[in-house]
């Protein structure tokens, strides 16, 4: 836990578990040759996921089924610490546990609810309600950031910086219980388009209870890395690596593991404050006082995204004022430092003039006296 760090950019891969690999139970793995024969002919390798290109799908009965919730939440807590922090978002469908089996992560709520969408999700209703979230969320990134710019969120995120879109995590542990017919659908397109918006799903089923009416498990097989129990442990589904053994990360025992989600949470509240730059905002100096207020006033305040700035508007159709509301220290005063600024860079003395009235004494507004800025009529400081 000491030793931890937060890490920089999101991973291509989450490891899982272990593969041991024995090259003398491969056909031709250990050369005849003895000059070509490695020294070792068994290792172990580690286990990989593709992230966000594949989701998981475990398929479990009886006493798998609490094996599946154990590597589901190895997986998270691997997602967890290796994403920068703020970065992973967790929508956990818990209707069997009643969220008990990932109780652990509620404690991201004590730094940010965000993380963890407040609460762990039971219920038919909430269920369907955070699916439609979801989805609400994939269409805003495929037509607001994606657009024809970009192939993907990792595209995107490269080039937004700080703006960065969090990745989301939809964890489903019990699958189909309290899903109903349309709730099901809903999970078949997250996982179908999900990858290409940074939604990445967890989804453990029961083998044993009847799917929702029209629904078909292999909707979800095609196009999800699948992991079956069998004879006490997990196998793969794939073909190609279903001879090989698999062993599966566990999480670690209740005390460390509430400690490390804990020390993540700490390092949100450090990382999650989005600072850009003021010069990202002003205009050139040659550009200085060369804007026109007859028609409206137009100053970008910030970034909007990877390729576009924020602007506010003024003067146009009932664009005529502007309410900046939050709670102390949200950024109300930088925010109105940055409007004053920038106003008082792109437009000249005669475009603009600012009547700035100060209710704390001074504190904000009494630079703009003492330095003279021209656009300034009246700077009150003790009314």
């Amino acid at each position: 836990l000491t030793e931890w760090e937060p890490a920089g950019e999101a991973p291509r891969a989450v490891p899982f578990g272990r593969v041991a690999v024995d090259l003398a139970q491969m056909e031709g793995g250990i050369p005849t040759d003895g000059r070509l024969r490695p020294e070792r002919t068994a290792f172990v390798l580690p286990a990989l996921l593709p992230f966000p290109d594949r989701s998981v799908l475990l398929t479990a009965a009886d006493e798998g089924r609490a094996a599946a919730t154990r590597a589901i939440q190895a997986i998270m807590l691997h997602l967890l610490t290796g994403v920068r922090p703020g970065k992973v978002r967790y929508t956990v469908i818990d209707p069997v546990g009643l969220g008990e089996s990932f109780s652990a992560f509620m404690h991201l709520a004590d730094f940010d609810d965000q993380i963890i969408t407040s609460r762990i999700w039971t219920e038919s209703t909430h269920i369907e309600q955070q699916l439609i979230n979801l989805t609400e969320h994939m269409e805003n990134v495929i037509q607001v950031y994606l657009r024809n710019e970009f192939e993907t969120i990792q595209q995107y995120n490269a080039s937004a910086g700080e703006m960065a879109e969090p990745y989301r995590v939809l964890v489903v542990a019990g699958f189909p219980t309290n899903f109903t017919e349309s709730a099901a659908r809903r999970l078949v397109s997250i996982v179908a388009s999900g990858a290409r918006c940074g939604v990445y799903v967890l989804l453990s089923v029961d083998s044993r209870m009847p799917l929702p009416h029209g629904f078909n498990l292999s909707d979800l097989q095609s196009q999800m890395v699948q992991l079956d129990w069998r004879e006490g442990r997990f196998h793969w589904k794939d073909a190609e690596l279903a001879t090989l053994p698999l062993e599966l990360d566990a999480p670690p025992p209740p005390k460390p593991f509430t400690d490390l989600v804990r020390a993540v949470g700490e390092r949100i509240l450090e990382v999650d404050r989005v600072e850009v730059p003021f010069d990202f905002v002003v205009p050139e100096q040659d550009n200085w006082w060369k804007g026109d207020s007859a028609r409206e006033l137009d100053v970008p305040l910030g970034r909007a995204g990877a390729m576009k700035l924020q602007h506010l508007n003024l003067g146009r159709g009932t664009s005529q004022h502007v309410l900046v509301a939050g709670k102390t220290g949200s950024g109300k005063s930088t925010l109105l430092h940055a409007i004053i600024t920038n106003v008082a860079l792109w437009y000249g003395p005669d475009q603009v003039e600012l009547y700035l009235v100060d209710f704390k004494k001074g504190v904000e507004f009494k630079p703009y006296a003492e330095h003279n800025l021209p656009h300034a009529r009246v700077i009150a400081v003790e009314s």
